[in-house]
C-alpha cells in the first residue's frame, strides 16, 4: 500500500502545478466566481464607458437558460455596440438574437454592420451564412460559405457537412457552392474521399479534368486508388491508363492485363495498378537486374531463414472483364527454398469473388512457368494477383531461400 502512496502523491501535484500554468496562462483561478447579473451591472456602473459589461450581460440573457431574456439581451449587445461599434461580435450576436426573435430584417441590418466593420473574417462570414441557411435564402447565404471555401479552406469540411444536410443536392453542390478553381475541387475531393461519395468524386474529377487537363500525378493517383477501394476498378482503369499515356509509357497492345509485368521498372506511376510491395520480417524483397528470363530484370526475394513468413507482400491490382475466362503466368526460378510451403502465384476478386493458384515451388527450380487458369464472375471489375507463401504449423517452418519471379501476364483465354 505505501508503495502506491507515494507515486499517486507524484499524480496528484503533477495534476496541480499543470492546473496552475494553464490557469496562469488562461487567465483563471479556483477562486474565480461566475458572472452574475448583479456583480455584471455593479461593473456597468462602476465603468458606463467600457462595453465589457454590457457584453456580458449580453450573454447572459442570451444562453442562460434561467436567465433568458431575448429583448434584454438585444438591448445590452446595442449598449455595448454605442461604446464599440467597432467591434464585430457585437453585432454577430445581436444578429443571432434577432433572428431568434423573428425579426429577419433587423437581424440582416445587424449582420450588414458586423461584415463592414470586418468584411474578411471567418467568423462573419460562418455566422451570416448559417442565418441565412436557416431561413432557407440559399442564394444569400451561399456566397458567405463560398468565400470561406476560397479563404479559410481548412475549415472546408464543416461547409460541406452543413450544405449536404441542407439541400442534399451533390449537383447543386459541385456546380453552385465550390468555387471553380482546381485547388477548391482538390479540396473537396479530398472531402468526399473521407466520407466514401463515389458518385460526387466522379461527377467532381469530371468536373477537375474540364478545368484541369493534367492534373498533379500524385492527385490522379490519389483518385484512382479511391476507386479501387469502392470496387470501381473499369473506371479506375481508364483514367490509370490515360494517366501513362500523358506521362509518355507505352500501354500493352498485346492485351496483357498486367502493369510493368516484368519488373523493368522499380515502379510506373508510384500507386494505382503498380506493384504494390510492403516489407515483411523474414524477407527481403528487391529489383535484381543480373537475374532475368525476359527483359533486364526480375523481382527477388530473399527469406533469411529465421520467420515463418505468411507472405503476401507483392501484389498489384487487374482491371478485368466480367464473366471472361483467364490464364494468369508467371515465370518463377528458386534456390534452396526450404519447408514444404514454397512460393506460388495466385489471383483473387475485388468485390464478386473468384480464386486461383498455381502449384508452389520449393527447393531448386530453374525457370518455371507457373499458369492459374480463372473465370471472372458477372458483374465482377477484377482482382488481386499476387506472390504467395503460406504460413505452415510443421515444425520445419522457417523458411529460407531465394526466388526469382518474372514476366508476369494475365489474358483473355481463347
Amino acid at each position: 500500500m505505501k508503495r502506491l502512496i507515494f507515486p499517486l502523491l507524484i499524480i496528484i501535484a503533477s495534476i496541480l502545478v499543470a492546473y496552475c500554468i494553464l490557469s496562469t496562462w488562461r487567465g483563471m483561478a479556483l477562486s474565480q466566481k461566475a458572472y452574475t447579473r448583479e456583480n455584471l451591472l455593479e461593473a456597468a456602473r462602476m465603468e458606463p464607458s467600457n462595453p465589457d459589461p454590457f457584453q456580458k450581460l449580453g450573454v447572459l440573457h442570451q444562453w442562460n437558460l434561467l436567465q433568458v431574456d431575448l429583448e434584454e439581451a438585444a438591448q445590452y449587445f446595442q449598449k455595448a455596440i454605442e461604446r464599440n461599434p467597432l467591434e464585430q461580435e457585437y453585432w454577430l450576436h445581436l444578429a443571432m438574437i434577432f433572428q431568434r426573435m423573428g425579426k429577419p430584417g433587423a437581424s440582416d441590418h445587424a449582420l450588414q454592420n458586423a461584415l463592414l466593420v470586418f468584411p474578411t473574417s471567418y467568423r462573419g462570414k460562418w455566422v451570416a451564412g448559417n442565418l441565412l441557411l436557416q431561413r432557407g435564402e440559399l442564394e444569400n447565404a451561399l456566397p458567405h460559405f463560398s468565400y470561406i471555401l476560397s479563404h479559410y479552406p481548412n475549415q472546408s469540411s464543416l461547409v460541406y457537412d452543413i450544405w449536404l444536410k441542407a439541400v442534399n443536392d451533390p449537383d447543386f453542390i459541385i456546380e453552385r457552392l465550390i468555387p471553380g478553381d482546381p485547388s477548391s475541387l482538390h479540396q473537396y475531393l479530398t472531402y468526399l474521399y473521407g466520407v466514401g461519395d463515389t458518385n460526387s468524386a466522379r461527377k467532381s474529377w469530371a468536373k477537375l479534368m474540364s478545368l484541369e487537363q493534367k492534373p498533379d500525378c500524385a492527385k490522379a493517383i490519389r483518385h484512382i486508388e479511391f476507386l479501387i477501394s469502392r470496387g470501381e476498378l473499369t473506371e479506375a482503369s481508364q483514367i490509370w491508363k490515360a494517366r501513362l499515356h500523358q506521362e509518355g509509357f507505352d500501354i500493352p497492345s498485346d492485351g496483357n492485363a498486367v502493369t510493368n509485368g516484368g519488373f523493368e521498372r522499380e515502379k510506373i506511376l508510384g500507386g494505382g495498378f503498380d506493384w504494390k510491395i510492403h516489407p515483411v520480417a523474414g524477407a527481403e524483397i528487391s529489383f535484381d537486374q543480373t537475374v532475368a528470363i525476359e527483359g533486364e530484370c526480375s523481382l527477388k526475394i530473399a527469406f533469411n531463414g529465421k520467420e515463418n513468413v505468411d507472405f503476401h507482400h507483392v501484389s498489384q491490382y487487374v482491371a478485368l472483364k466480367p464473366d471472361t475466362p483467364y490464364a494468369l503466368t508467371a515465370h518463377m526460378k528458386t534456390k534452396d527454398i526450404t519447408t514444404k510451403s514454397g512460393l506460388k502465384i495466385e489471383a483473387l476478386g475485388v468485390g464478386p469473388a473468384f480464386y486461383g493458384a498455381s502449384k508452389s515451388l520449393t527447393g531448386n527450380n530453374d525457370w518455371n512457368e507457373l499458369t492459374v487458369a480463372f473465370r471472372t464472375p458477372d458483374h465482377s471489375q477484377g482482382g488481386i494477383i499476387r506472390v504467395r507463401r503460406t504460413k505452415t504449423d510443421k515444425f520445419d517452418r522457417f523458411i529460407s531461400g531465394t526466388v526469382w519471379v518474372d514476366n508476369v501476364q494475365i489474358k483473355e483465354m481463347q
